[in-house]
């Protein structure tokens, strides 16, 4: 008989295969960075770039490790409680966020701390940069640093669950701990067919960008590199100056098309495709707010621009890009709005927390959230007027039930509550007020450029190594939407503990009188 936490395998696998989802998904996970790894390979032995050794090296060690963890462990019964599934969440992107550090220290691009630092922002699609110059590496180095904001723009727990049909015990918990949101969205009732649909769409819509990319005029290598963090709203670009180093009308055009599609909600476009019909699209409040949104900011910002001296035409290109950059928290560049006037950087600040739609891969706070506190706002001024008035909140036809208003208002209060903490805390480190709000704003919101000294400009070299730390737990807080991080945090504490009350209770019972002894020694 089999200890307990231990399973029996078939005649393919390890004799005994040891129970946990953690390390199951964490190699699960770990596989997926050493095959994005592998696409960097791919692309430096195609150029015949210098790195390849290094590409090799982290594609053997990842593929080593994570298939170790893999095979040798197993999902255990329990598996399906949240609690299972956050923590697996949890271990699995803290692994990955080491994992993807590897080739940029074997190749020596950057040392541990920085490699971590980009790492994090490359998998949780914010975008903000330690590496400099960016052009000055290899096309495999630069080319896996653009996919690894491709893999986890969905998310590698989502895309382990796609890969894995068998994966139906913990599934749905797993794909609700990761997915970004506050509901996960299930196309279909298998929870891996939700997940493979979901990739699917995002492999379509990954296509069209490269497509648009280049028939702009972009090469192969630049339009697949582009596409990947357009449509996945990471905003990494294989060029220091980003997408102002084509100086292209139409490029700039086909990018903003691109970071749309990766801002709107997946499921509206699963569902126009089954049904053929477009008009999905505008029938959901969320897309027409967004879509009021961006047309509204956009001319807001264009002449805000214009009045400060701006040339009309330079004011709406500029303008339309940035809006749309930010607000679907990819950040790619064209202009330092750091330049602009103060009334314009609020308004892309504000941009910035909103982010785009839910189930889509753009980060912030979500419009859904936004529309939701904005009515339960309204709801209160009419309830002053009539009292014992009845006030749904409806988005659309649909009214939202009370649960869900008070997880989003909790949701919204712990976000901001987050921030101030992490502005205090980057003031107390040393960064001015400007330049702590702004990267607290773009690290929680997964939008890469922020204000004052880390302006789309510059980097996040500016920072400390105790200040960059803060920033990656908050770019895991903001990819994570808080609640499965905290849940994580929590969970482990209380493990330790409990671990540490076993020890000290086995101490007591081997020797009963040791400790009494040593508290309270003997009086004269």
């Amino acid at each position: 008989m089999a200890r307990a936490g231990l399973t029996t395998p078939g005649p393919f696998t390890p004799r005994r295969r040891l129970a946990s989802a953690s390390l199951h998904i964490a190699g699960l996970s770990t596989l997926a960075i050493a095959a994005t790894a592998a696409t960097g390979l791919v692309i430096e032995v195609v150029y015949g770039d210098s790195q390849w050794r290094a590409l090799a090296a982290s594609v053997g060690v990842l593929g080593a490790i994570g298939l170790s963890a893999w095979r040798f462990t197993s999902l255990p019964p329990d598996a399906g409680g949240p609690r299972g599934a956050v923590r697996a969440v949890g271990v699995a992107w803290i692994t990955i966020s080491l994992a993807g550090a590897v080739p940029y220290v074997l190749a020596d691009v950057l040392p541990w701390d920085l490699a971590i630092f980009e790492s994090v922002s490359g998998l949780t699609g914010t975008g903000s940069t330690v590496l400099a110059p960016i052009e000055g590496n290899t096309h495999g180095i630069l080319f896996y640093r653009q996919m690894t904001q491709w893999v986890g723009g969905m998310g590698v727990v989502v895309l382990a669950v796609a890969v894995l049909p068998f994966l139906r015990v913990g599934g749905l918990q797993l794909f609700r701990a990761e997915s970004p949101g506050p509901t996960a969205d299930q196309l279909v009732p298998r929870v891996s067919d939700t997940a493979r649909r979901l990739w699917s769409i995002y492999c379509a819509l990954t296509a069209v960008a490269t497509l648009l990319l280049l028939v702009a005029g972009l090469s192969v290598y630049e339009a697949v590199s582009h596409a990947a963090t357009a449509v996945g709203t990471g905003g990494f670009s294989p060029y220091n100056d980003s997408i102002s180093h084509f100086d292209s009308v139409i490029v700039e055009a086909a990018v903003i098309v691109s970071m749309f599609l990766g801002a709107v909600k997946f499921p509206l476009f699963y569902a126009a495709f089954r049904g053929r019909d477009l008009r999905v699209f505008w029938r959901s409040s969320e897309f027409r707010f967004f879509v009021w949104i961006v047309v509204a900011s956009t001319a807001f910002v264009s002449l805000l621009n214009r009045l400060d001296g701006m040339a009309l035409s330079t004011a709406v290109r500029e303008s339309a890009f940035n809006v749309v950059s930010l607000m679907s928290s990819c950040g790619f560049g064209t202009a330092d709005f750091t330049l602009w006037a103060p009334a314009t950087q609020i308004v892309l600040l504000f941009l910035m927390v909103t982010g785009s739609m839910a189930g889509s891969t753009s980060g912030a706070l979500k419009l859904f959230r936004v529309q939701v506190v904005a009515k339960h706002a309204w709801r209160e001024v009419r309830r002053v007027r009539h009292p014992s008035g009845v006030f749904p909140i409806r988005l659309g036809r649909a009214p939202i039930p009370e649960t869900i208003v008070r997880s989003v208002l909790g949701y919204v209060m712990t976000y901001f509550l987050i921030a101030v903490v992490g502005i205090l805390t980057l003031s107390a480190l040393g960064s001015d007020l400007a330049t702590a709000a702004g990267s607290v704003v773009t690290a929680m919101g997964g939008v890469g450029p922020g204000l004052g000294e880390a302006g789309p400009a510059a980097n996040f070299l500016v920072f400390d190594f105790a200040q960059r730390a803060v920033l990656v737990v908050l770019m895991l807080v903001g990819r994570l939407e808080i609640f499965p991080l905290l849940v994580f945090v929590l969970s482990a504490r209380s493990s330790i503990g409990r671990g540490t009350g076993r020890i000290t209770a086995k101490r007591r019972l081997r020797d009963p009188g040791g400790s009494s002894a040593t508290a309270a020694p003997a009086r004269r």
